[in-house]
């Protein structure tokens, strides 16, 4: 019995036991990840008139969709609804979504089909708020993120997809 030949066996199941565990515990901080917030959310709420950079045009296939893109100047409104759920609308569109304590926030929405010939779209709007840390958050109160629209039309077998993506600023009004 003090051969050493049950050495590699307690080795393999020491190594089994110890990874289980390894996998079963909960991973660590990654500071990279958005923190969900409740009582401490930055105060994002208000309307934002979105400036759009770079605008390189639509592809031929929106084109052919006849997906109208969003105009400089159109207000993105966003109102919280608790903790860090936020509801907001942009061109007639509904969205909801969430901030985090780092400022992030993140809003999905679908508006419905258009009446030529049943486009749908998602509608997606990623960004980072930063607001002046003296007054709360409640005085310039910025906005920088990337708006991105997926468009289709399903005929038959077939569909015609496009997608847009425009980053933008925006500054509370």
């Amino acid at each position: 019995m003090t051969s050493g030949r049950f050495v590699p066996l307690v080795a393999v199941a020491t190594a089994v036991v110890s990874s289980t565990f390894l996998m079963l515990a909960p991973a660590g901080c990654d500071e990279s990840q958005s923190v969900a917030c409740t009582d401490n959310c930055p105060a994002v709420e208000g309307a934002y008139p979105l400036t759009f950079l770079g605008d390189a045009g639509l592809s031929a296939e929106c084109v052919n969709l006849n997906v109208q893109p969003l105009a400089d100047g159109e207000v993105l409104n966003i109102q919280r609804t608790g903790g860090n759920a936020l509801t907001a609308s942009l061109a007639g569109v509904a969205l909801t979504g969430q901030v985090y304590a780092t400022g992030d926030l993140t809003l999905i929405g679908t508006p419905l089909p258009s009446g030529d010939g049943g486009v749908s779209a998602t509608y997606t709007l990623t960004a980072t708020h930063t607001g002046g840390a003296e007054d709360g958050g409640l005085g310039q109160s910025n906005l920088t993120g990337n708006f991105s629209g997926q468009f289709s039309r399903v005929q038959g077998t077939s569909a015609q997809r496009c997608n847009v993506a425009r980053p933008f600023t925006a500054t509370r009004q």
